[in-house]
C-alpha cells in the first residue's frame, strides 16, 4: 500500500492537524502558513492539497473565487464538511488531482509531498491544473535540520528533502520558484486591549537554509512582483509560559526516571547478595551491593 492510499487517522499526531486537539506550537506552525498564502489567495480559484479537517482552506475563502479542498482521507473530508461550509471538498489522490487542466490559479500543499511515494507527480499535477498565471504553494521539512534533532526517522515520511533539492525538483516544472525560510523565533509582544494597530519590527538576520525548520515555496510559470516574508504572532502565543510548561513535564519525566531507577536498583541489589562475595568481586558488581550486606 502506498502512502498515498493510507487513510490516516483524524487524531492529532503532527501527521494530520485536529485544530481543537493539538499543541498550540504545533497548530500556530501550520496556521502560519495559511496566513502566508491568504494575498495570494485573493479572487482565485484554490485547491488545498492534503486539506485534512479544512482549518487551513476555510481561511483562505475571504475574498477568493472559489476554495476546494482535497485529501485522501474520507475521515477528514467528513470532519471539514460539518466545520468547513465555505470550501468545496473532494477525496482524491494527490499524485492524481481530480481537475481539469488550467483550471486553478492556486494550488497549496503544506506538509504533504514529503509522505508520497510519487511526489515528483504532486509537483507536476499542480503545474498541469494552474492557469498561466497560476501559483503553486508548498511545504516541506528541511531534512538537513530534523536529520541532527531526532534519534530516528520519521516513519511517516518517504521522502525529505534538503534545501537544493528541494528547489531543483520544483524548479524543473515551474521556471519561477522562491523557497522561504520558516522558523520558530522568540517574540516580544507589547499591546493592549484598549490600543490601536500593533507595529511590527522585524530585526535583519542572515538566512540560512541548513537551519531552517522547513521550506515553503512559492513555483509559478511567470515572474511574482512583491512576495513578502511573514511574521506571525498567534493570540495565543506566550512563550515564556509555553517553556515553563515543558519544564515542568521534563521535571515530570526525569521523577519517574529517577523513581523507576530507584526501583531497579533495589532489585538488583537484593539479587546480588545471594551471591558469593569473591564472585561479585571479581565480576566487579561488588560496590553494587547494599551497604550493609
Amino acid at each position: 500500500m502506498r502512502p498515498t492510499d493510507i487513510d490516516r487517522s483524524a487524531e492529532p499526531s503532527g501527521e494530520r492537524l485536529a485544530l481543537d486537539a493539538s499543541d498550540p506550537d504545533l497548530r500556530n506552525e501550520h496556521l502560519a502558513r495559511y496566513c502566508f498564502a491568504e494575498p495570494l489567495a485573493r479572487g482565485r480559484r484554490v485547491l488545498d492539497v492534503g486539506c485534512g479537517e479544512g482549518y487551513g482552506a476555510q481561511r483562505l475563502v475571504g475574498e477568493s473565487a472559489a476554495v476546494y479542498g482535497m485529501d485522501n482521507s474520507e475521515q477528514a473530508i467528513s470532519r471539514a464538511r460539518a466545520n468547513c461550509p465555505g470550501v468545496v471538498l473532494v477525496r482524491g489522490d494527490c499524485v492524481k488531482l481530480p481537475f481539469a487542466d488550467a483550471s486553478l490559479d492556486l494550488v497549496t500543499a503544506f506538509e504533504v509531498i514529503e509522505h508520497l511515494n510519487g511526489w515528483r507527480d504532486l509537483i507536476s499535477e499542480a503545474a498541469r491544473v494552474l492557469d498561466a498565471s497560476g501559483v503553486f504553494v508548498v511545504s516541506t521539512p528541511n531534512r538537513d535540520y530534523y536529520r541532527t534533532t531526532r534519534d530516528d526517522p520519521n516513519p511517516f515520511h518517504v521522502h525529505e528533502f534538503a534545501h537544493e533539492e528541494f528547489h531543483a525538483a520544483l524548479m524543473a516544472a515551474f521556471p519561477y520558484c522562491t523557497v522561504f525560510l520558516e522558523n520558530h523565533v522568540g517574540a516580544v509582544s507589547i499591546s493592549s486591549p484598549s490600543a490601536g494597530k500593533t507595529t511590527a519590527h522585524l530585526e535583519t538576520r542572515e538566512a540560512d537554509p541548513a537551519a531552517a525548520h522547513f521550506f515553503v515555496a512559492v513555483c509559478s510559470m511567470s515572474p511574482l512582483n512583491d512576495l513578502q516574508g511573514l511574521a506571525f504572532l498567534p493570540s495565543d502565543a506566550n512563550l515564556l509560559r509555553e517553556r515553563e510548561l515543558h519544564i515542568a513535564k521534563l521535571r515530570e519525566w526525569v521523577a519517574a526516571l529517577e523513581s523507576r531507577h530507584e526501583l531497579v536498583e533495589r532489585k538488583m541489589s537484593r539479587e546480588l547478595s545471594r551471591w558469593p562475595y569473591r564472585v561479585l568481586r571479581r565480576l566487579r558488581l561488588a560496590p553494587r551491593l547494599p551497604r550493609k550486606w
